[in-house]
Formats: structure tokens, C-alpha cells, sequence
């Protein structure tokens, strides 16, 4: 009978991995725990495949399983490192609540060549070429990949990850997104009618976690200082109360918000644009 197999065993890491902009900035910051940290997490990611589920539960799942020096803001920390150099997609985890990257999928593609499998049935896939010859199995070996045990809840099987392994991950640039915004707020009459101050009532299949992140996009707003009443209202409105796979997270996660002074009635005017597309 043929056996499934979801992750892989080995990763391969560069000598210079130490040495990477990324693990200089959180070596410096975390001190040597920040790479064990980092190490350990990849570790997670290829023994569950090519993606992990993430969100405040696993964080500190996560914490408690790396040990009692090792705290959740910690974790919190170096991920948002890793997110901004590259080596974890923040898209993924804002619009899927997971955990992967190009170059993680990749590895994990070249150690599973030789299995049978349907590349374009896998979800979260961020790799574009998906047309490259692979080689067949082994006569007498038939190891499939199930994407149903690929995308599995971490939260059902969660379990210790190595601490022996390594991995090296380039940083990747982010290709510019042609759905971008300007960078400064459409000029002319703001097409939003104006809120009341109530609340906005919320439907409850926002609540439903396998295709909204409506805590998650609150919580993002407030963090990028967006308080308005009718703002908020709008937003939600138009972002189908935090639908994932929307136009608001490529939004929120490729927009210089630095560079925004008005980021309510920006991000508003955005998805007003897009919405007209």
C-alpha cells in the first residue's frame, strides 16, 4: 500500500546562512536563541510540507515547545523580520493565515520530484512555473502527495519540530504588484458616503475562519492608527468584512504606509478604485 508522505526529512542549508542580512538583524536582536528560533520554525514548515497554519494559538504553541526562555513577543518579532526580508510571504499569512514562501516551496518541490503528484491540485502554490518536468517514481514505489494532509490544521497534528535541521532561504524581492495604488490618494470628490458614527453590525460569516480574517483586519487598521467610526465602517464594507484573498490585504501588505498621511481615506479611495476595475 502506498504511503503518504506530507513533509520531508532533510533541508538543505548554505554555510553562509549565519551570515544572511536576515539572521544578522535578528541574531542582533534576539541574540544566538533568534536563529534557533528561526531554524527550528523552517524546521516546522518542511516537516508539515510547505506551509504551516499561523495565528495566535500556534505562535504560542510554538513559544512554549521552543522552551522557557523563549517568549511569544519574541516569536512575533522575528517572524515580522522575516517577513519583511523576504523570507516568509506576508500575503500568505494576511490573506490564508499561513506560514510559507517561494523559496520554501521550492525546496520542498526539488525533495519531492519523485513523487506522483498533481502539482496544480496543491493549494497556497506561489511558485509560477508549474509546467517543469519531473521525474517518475522509482519502479515499486507509489509515494503520493495528499493535499488533504498537506493543508491540514496544525492546531489538529501539531507536533515538536526538529531541531537538527537547517535551511537556507534567499531573500526575495517582491515583484511590484501592477494592482498597486498610487501612492497618494486619488484626487476628485470622495465617492464613500459618509458613516454614521454607530458601529457597523457584522454579518456572521465574517466569522467564519476558512474564508474571512475579520480580527485580523480589525486589528491591522488599529495598528495603522485608522480609528474613524466611518472609516472603519467603510472599510470593512468594502473589504467584505475582511473576505480573504481580497484587494485590502495586497492592499495593507504592499503599501508604504510611511509615505500616507490620510490612511483611512486612502485605503478607502483604493478599493473604491479597484472595486471599479
Amino acid at each position: 500500500m502506498a504511503i503518504a508522505y506530507d513533509g520531508i526529512n532533510y533541508f538543505p542549508v548554505g554555510v553562509n546562512f549565519m551570515e544572511e542580512n536576515a539572521m544578522e538583524v535578528i541574531e542582533a536582536k534576539y541574540g544566538i536563541k533568534g536563529a534557533a528560533i528561526v531554524l527550528k520554525l523552517l524546521c516546522k514548515i518542511y516537516k508539515e510540507g510547505y506551509f504551516i497554519r499561523w495565528d495566535e494559538e500556534q505562535c504560542l504553541i510554538f513559544a512554549n515547545k521552543a522552551g522557557r526562555e523563549v517568549q511569544v513577543a519574541e516569536v512575533q518579532g522575528i517572524i515580522e523580520i522575516l517577513f519583511i526580508k523576504g523570507i516568509l510571504d506576508r500575503n500568505s499569512y494576511l490573506e490564508n493565515g499561513i506560514l510559507t514562501s517561494a523559496n520554501i516551496q521550492k525546496v520542498w518541490m526539488e525533495a519531492t520530484k519523485r513523487r506522483k503528484r498533481d502539482l496544480k491540485a496543491l493549494p497556497y502554490l506561489l511558485v509560477k512555473d508549474l509546467t517543469q518536468q519531473e521525474d517518475e517514481a522509482p519502479e515499486g514505489e507509489n509515494v503520493t502527495v495528499n493535499p488533504g494532509n498537506v493543508v491540514h490544521d496544525v492546531a489538529v497534528n501539531a507536533k515538536n519540530a526538529c531541531n537538527s535541521g537547517q535551511s537556507k532561504v534567499k531573500e526575495n524581492k517582491a515583484e511590484e504588484n501592477k494592482e498597486f495604488p498610487p501612492s497618494a490618494p486619488p484626487k476628485g470628490k470622495e465617492e464613500e458616503r459618509k458613516e454614521d458614527s454607530a458601529s457597523l453590525p457584522i454579518p456572521g460569516y465574517a466569522f467564519n475562519t476558512m474564508t474571512h480574517n475579520y480580527p485580523g483586519l480589525t486589528d491591522t487598521l488599529k495598528r495603522l492608527g485608522i480609528n474613524e467610526v466611518s472609516e472603519v465602517n467603510a472599510i470593512l464594507r468594502l473589504s467584505d468584512y475582511g473576505r480573504k484573498g481580497t484587494t485590502v490585504w495586497r492592499l495593507i501588505a504592499n503599501t508604504c504606509w510611511s509615505d500616507i498621511g490620510a490612511k483611512g481615506r486612502y485605503l478607502i479611495a483604493a478599493l473604491n478604485k479597484a472595486k471599479r476595475k
